[in-house]
């Protein structure tokens, strides 16, 4: 199966409930902010699940520096990959990641669960922070009387961001401005 199909196959199983639900956003190829690494599709409600495909086509050679990235921001990732790799997949990643298996027999494609993703313990604040625009930031810091200067550069209103609020509360602001963001830059 080829990524388009992957993708389709996704958003009529297991992302089928969250496209129509008002408290989610489904975002694909989210940029993140670590070793400018994206998400191909990212799912914003409660929580901020990553689903990467690696399709039998693709490679794995990215995939540590990905996990790297994606073990800052996500409270969950799912890979999504086909029996070539499910194994391999499984065998390398950290507990904590999900993998999804998708299948095509006979015309009929299908997708089954190896690992269910749990709950990632090791996201850091400041790479969230950063998921954030400027503005966004500034109205953060504002809202929260957190002291900055409107000149100082993003990763110091992250900075200031992190270093007063934890990490939780942080994820918490930032899903709920990435879910209300009406255009992607």
């Amino acid at each position: 199966m080829k990524d388009p199909c992957i993708r389709e196959l996704l958003r009529t199983t297991e992302l089928k409930h969250y496209i129509d639900d008002n408290d989610s956003k489904i975002v694909e190829e989210l940029s993140l902010p670590v070793a400018k690494a994206r998400i191909d599709i990212a799912v914003i409600n409660g929580s901020l699940h990553g689903y990467e495909i690696k399709s039998a086509s693709d490679t794995l050679q990215r995939l540590p520096s990905q996990i790297e990235a994606y073990t800052k921001v996500f409270d969950y990732l799912s890979i999504v990959t086909e029996e070539k790799y499910g194994q391999k997949i499984l065998d390398y990643v950290p507990e904590w990641i999900g993998i999804l298996i998708c299948n095509e027999k006979d015309g009929i494609k299908s997708i089954s669960e190896l690992r269910k993703p749990i709950k990632n313990e090791k996201r850091e604040s400041m790479y969230i922070a950063k998921l954030l625009w400027r503005e966004e930031l500034m109205e953060c810091l504002e809202e929260r009387k957190i002291k900055f200067r409107k000149k100082d550069r993003n990763w110091l209103l992250c900075e200031a961001l992190s270093s007063n609020l934890d990490t939780d509360s942080i994820a918490d602001i930032v899903r709920s401005k990435l879910k209300t963001r009406e255009t992607w830059k």
